[in-house]
Order: structure tokens, then sequence, then C-alpha cells
């Protein structure tokens, strides 16, 4: 649906896809402040904000009014600057800079009399409206970035399109390279596309911001309609969208809200993984929101998996937890095997070179080196090369993982023989 604003009408009423979609914006936002905040010799943040479709800030829910994304946005900045500066002997200054689009000025309008309203528009914020398309400001906008921050170019571009192609995956690739520190929150209407999937010119033409070939849709359309369905179209989806990006992580998980059948995609695409662990922490501690299709292992996101057809839901619940654990004490070792077979590998590699294939935070994959550690399968050693503790509660990035020199008879070794037969 598109909502409707007009400055001189209550806004409209918010639906229960909407609802969702601000809830995890609002966790996610007050989760990366406060990684970002909790440095100690940090003494300054600069931030950039964008919401690309940013309606007319305010949504009817009964008889309240309630914020959107904008106000949102503004709402987290102004709470981030009072918790993480309660106890700092040296205050944080918050260096942030807002910029609000929206094609329709009907919607501008009533979001700039909502912003007046709430104090905004006065000298302690920054805040650009622009009543234009997105893709057609978006480059004045990261050229701004770029000089309030050369080097770092740290902002968070939510992007919550109407559908699937209003956004270019090109325009998405140029945000992510002319921005180190950027990342993108891109909602993507999955099921609508591969719904719709079809060979004929009107489609094609409809899909080309997506730079999806006519082979691609000719192959997703096969997907579709054999064994494993729209998990499979998702995965094919999925690695296009990250290909054509260039993002190095994507979390591509359901949203999925309790009472209304819409789902979509609230896909965060970023080059950064601490980032990346933020926004699935979100998905865990949202479990009544996300699902996603696959087992919780690492095959979580791939493709081998899935070819069978068998297919099980993924709901970030504690069950879901518990299983992911499980499945991933069974995969890991194969895995860090390979990696560790030849030179011993960091921990910090291992969470990057794992993190896009399954719905664990790098605390999952830690507990799981853990306990594959205190039961031989691998060797935990410091930067010096020398052995860690088998009791060892924690690790560090920079901890290296090692394949022991002998190594008894194990769940790896079963593994190896059951893969060999």
């Amino acid at each position: 649906m598109s909502f409707q604003w007009h400055v001189n009408d209550p806004p409209p009423t918010i639906e229960e896809h909407s609802r969702a979609k601000l809830t995890v914006l609002r966790d996610y936002l007050r989760k990366y402040f406060n990684r970002l905040g909790s440095i100690p010799a940090r003494d300054e943040f600069r931030l950039d904000l964008v919401d690309g479709f940013a309606g007319g800030g305010t949504f009817q829910d009964g008889d309240s009014i309630v914020p959107g994304t904008p106000l949102i946005m503004l709402e987290e900045f102004d709470d981030a600057q009072k918790r993480l500066n309660q106890g700092r002997n040296k205050p944080l200054h918050f260096n942030c800079k807002f910029h609000f689009v929206d094609v329709q000025p009907d919607h501008t309008e009533h979001l700039r009399k909502v912003l007046a309203e709430r104090g905004y528009l006065g000298d302690d914020y920054k805040i650009d409206t622009h009543d234009r398309r997105f893709e057609d400001v978006a480059d004045d906008i990261i050229a701004d970035i770029r000089s309030r921050q050369p080097r770092a170019g740290r902002a968070i571009f939510l992007l919550d399109q109407c559908g699937f192609s209003r956004v270019s995956l090109d325009l998405v690739a140029r945000i992510l390279s002319m921005l180190p520190g950027a990342e993108v929150i891109l909602t993507f209407a999955a099921d609508v596309l591969i719904n719709f999937l079809n060979e004929r010119p009107q489609f094609i033409q409809a899909v080309a911001r997506l730079d999806l070939t006519e082979s691609q849709i000719h192959e997703m359309i096969q997907l579709r309609n054999g064994d494993g369905g729209k998990a499979l179209v998702q995965r094919v989806l999925r690695n296009h969208i990250r290909n054509i990006t260039g993002a190095t992580y994507d979390t591509p998980f359901y949203l999925e809200p309790q009472k209304s059948r819409r789902e979509l995609w609230f896909l965060h695409l970023s080059r950064h993984p601490t980032a990346r662990d933020v926004m699935i922490q979100c998905h865990w501690d949202n479990s009544n929101t996300f699902k996603h299709y696959g087992p919780g292992g690492l095959d979580m996101l791939g493709w081998d998996a899935l070819k069978t057809g068998n297919i099980p839901l993924f709901n970030f619940k504690r069950l879901d937890e518990e299983q992911m654990v499980e499945q991933l004490l069974d995969s890991m070792p194969l895995e860090l095997d390979a990696l560790a077979g030849d030179n011993p590998i960091t921990v910090n590699a291992v969470r990057h070179i794992l993190a896009n294939r399954s719905a664990a935070r790098f605390s999952d994959l830690d507990r799981v080196i853990l306990r594959l550690a205190q039961e031989r399968e691998f060797d935990i050693l410091t930067p010096e090369l020398k052995e860690r503790s088998r009791n060892l509660q924690r690790l560090n990035p920079t901890d290296l993982i090692a394949v022991p020199t002998t190594r008894q008879f194990s769940i790896l070794s079963r593994r190896r023989q059951e893969t060999e037969s």
C-alpha cells in the first residue's frame, strides 16, 4: 500500500507491516548508536541518516499519533545523546545530519509541519528535506556526506520502497562504493516479484532496475515451479542483489507481521561485519517479526541444502537457536578444518567468512568454536602461537584456530569417513 499525507488532514492509519518495520528500525538505530558510541576514546560521533521514502512523518494508530521513520531517526538521535553521555568525563559530541526525501510535495509539506511542531527545525538539528525522487537527489546527498565525512562516509540509508523496482541496484552499489561506512536498509517485495515472474517484455522492462537478464528470469521461473519453489528463487535473488550492489554482508530475512499476510525482505546491505552483527541481533530480538527458509546451520542461506526441496522454516525462536547451535556443531568442523588446515586462521576471519551463511551472531559462532576446542577438535592459540586453555570462556578476535598436530578419532574424523564413503 502507498500511504498518502496531506498537510491539513490527519495522517494515514498505520498498517501492521509498517508497525513491524518501525519497531525494527528503532531497535537497530539504538543498537547502532550504542555500538559506535561506546568507545571511550571517541569524542565525536559523525553520522548521516537518509530516509529515501520519508512520507509525512507520522501515522494514526487508533486514538494516537505515532512517529514514522523520520521522527524515529530524530528521537533515537536525541535519546543517544543523553544516554551515551551519562557518566562520561568528556562529553561525546554528536554531529549528525538528516536527509528526508519524498517525491510527493504533499508528503514533504506534512513532514515539515510535523518537524516544526516538534521543535526539530531549529539550529540544534541539521535537516534537509527534498520533495524529489530519491534517485534524482541521491548523488547530491552522497556528495554532501563525502564533504562532511571525507574518510569514513558513515551513513545509514533507509530505502523503504513500495514494491521491488523503485530503487536501482546500481544506485545502491554507488552508495556503498562511494561511502565506505555506508549501510543500506532496503525493503524489497520479494514475494510479489516471485509470484509475478514471467518472460513477457512488459515484465522484463519492469525489472530493468534490478539488472536481471532474460536468462536469469527464465531460471527463476523454472526454480519457482520445481522442488523448493520460492525458497530457491530467494537464493538466486539474494546472490544477485549482493553481487550487483557489491555488499559484503547482507541479511535477507522476511518481515512477517503477525496479523498481516504481507511479506517483505527487510534487506540490510553493508561492507562491515559489525553492522551485520548488529542487524542480525535485531532479528533475534524481534523474533515475532522475522523468519527465513532453511536450516539454522551454515547452509541456511546457501544453495546446496535446498536442492532437495525439504526446506524448514526458521523463525528465530528459542528452539531455532538450540537447533542452530547443534547444526553448527555438526557442520563447522569440516569448514574449520579446510580454513585452518594449512595455517592457523584468526577468529575474526572465520566470523567474516561464515557470516553470510547462517543466522548465527558472532557470539554464536564463538560459542561453537569454544565447544569444539574443549572437545579437542581444534586448538586455540594466541597471536604469538601459544596455546590457550581448553577451559577458555571467551575468544578474542585475534585468537588463532589451529588443527591439532595429533587428533584422536573424533566427530571430525567420523565426518571425513562419512564424506569419503
